[in-house]
């Protein structure tokens, strides 16, 4: 139970660490290599004091092991210091975002406390009962300190005895060793339950979850925004998607544009007409077409409000077999006149709004909310500067197929929940 604890508490770090850093790279605008860095940086301050919590092959978890047989071996409370130091550095760089395993550390922080454990109790008991007391050796709760703490924190039991029996090749430990790693089991699930699954997504390859669903129907309304930005590609209503969970912001901020962005697009060159555009936009029920140049890079964007704000409004234009007095304007206008090519920010000219495949669809999010826009031309990264800023298209993000992503994604985790922990689904 004792390990049990143990892992639930480095969840928990893990948990605080991971939000304290995005805080942190949000805060001050860090680019996410930093935060590894700084993880780095805490880890080595602890290990000036403790070295013991440095990888070093196991020759650490060795030295635990001979605890009280050899003069060299740490005492109790300094194996106590040692687990504590190794708890917080450990889940310092994983929050962080460093790389690494929790294998080698969970067998070290297991003996560590698993021999913390057998040695006070030999104490205890043997200051309470004078006399030769069959207590094992702190040695013999090192070993199955290191199993339960490896379940614990991995969830893998069956491995962790096995594992264990393997090295001991001895029969006796089997019944206290799987008393023990099932109770190291059973402690973080009854918290996890009990916290609503807060640990369970926090430890996943997601940071959680919570429902989100995009509205039902969303309609495009013409005209321009209140600040005069005129680059708006459809307005939105204002309040697109009621929530303000932080699991969602935080299973978004996960998400990349890849897995929500639609490769069916229509493409058209600063050759093509109004009247052609229009046709494409009705014929492939889309509601922009993206402009290029010969290169097939990306010269900007053309919607059907650009259009009607343009004047070309008449309802049989977008079927093409309008015969009014705007016909001659739809048939020779070029698409370059309803052209978005950019927008204006302080009095400077700026490109048009993209962005690119690992792109995390919180950002893209928020930047079509900001702009009040539904669709975001999404791009190639690199070589913007060899080709004057211009980039080729790879794709179109449209708003709602964020919310479409994100409830996909939601059905992914709640199947992988329950078959994690059926009974509290059930």
């Amino acid at each position: 139970m004792l390990c049990g604890v143990v892992s639930v508490v480095f969840r928990q770090l893990v948990v605080w660490f991971t939000k304290t850093f995005d805080l942190i790279r949000k805060k001050f605008g860090l680019p996410a290599v930093v935060c590894p860095a700084l993880g780095g940086l805490g880890a080595g301050l602890i290990a000036l004091r403790y070295p013991g919590i440095l990888y070093w092959g196991f020759t650490n978890v060795d030295e635990i092991l001979h605890t009280g047989k050899s003069a060299s071996a740490p005492g109790i409370w300094l194996l106590a210091q040692l687990a504590a130091a190794k708890v917080v550095a450990t889940a310092l760089c994983k929050g962080s975002g460093l790389v690494g395993g929790l294998y080698a550390p969970s067998l070290m922080i297991g003996a560590a406390v698993g021999a913390v454990f057998g040695g006070s109790a030999a104490e205890l008991i043997n200051s309470a009962i004078p006399g030769n007391t069959a207590v094992a050796h702190p040695q013999a709760y090192a070993l199955v300190g290191m199993a339960a703490t490896l379940a614990s924190v991995c969830s893998v039991p069956l491995t962790s005895v096995l594992l264990l029996f393997e090295l001991t090749k001895d029969y006796r430990i089997l019944l206290p060793l799987m008393g023990a790693v099932g109770l190291a089991i059973w402690v973080p699930s009854v918290v996890s339950h009990s916290i609503n699954k807060e640990m369970f997504e926090a430890t996943s390859p997601r940071h959680g979850y919570a429902s989100l669903l995009p509205p039902a129907d969303r309609s495009e309304t013409d005209g321009r925004r209140p600040d005069g930005d005129d680059v708006e590609l459809a307005i939105l209503e204002d309040d697109l998607y009621h929530y303000g969970s932080n699991s969602e912001e935080m299973l978004l901020d996960e998400l990349k544009v890849s897995r929500a962005m639609s490769k069916h697009f229509i493409k058209v060159t600063s050759t093509a007409t109004i009247k052609e555009a229009t046709l494409l936009m009705h014929d492939k029920q889309q509601g922009c077409v993206l402009v290029v140049d010969n290169e097939d890079f990306l010269e900007g964007i053309v919607t059907v409000g650009d259009i009607r704000r343009r004047g070309f409004e008449s309802s049989e234009d977008a079927n093409g077999t309008g015969e009014n007095s705007s016909d001659l304007d739809v048939n020779s206008a070029l698409v370059t006149s309803c052209l978005t090519r950019g927008f204006q920010y302080h009095g400077n000219e700026r490109g048009l709004v993209t962005c690119f495949p690992d792109t995390d669809l919180s950002t893209a999010k928020v930047l079509m909310e900001v702009k009040g826009i539904k669709q975001l031309p999404v791009v190639k990264r690199g070589a913007g500067r060899r080709n004057d800023g211009r980039r080729k298209v790879l794709g179109l993000l449209h708003y709602e197929s964020i919310g479409r992503c994100l409830r996909e994604e939601l059905e992914r985790w709640k199947a992988i929940y329950q078959r994690e922990f059926p009974a509290a689904s059930s």
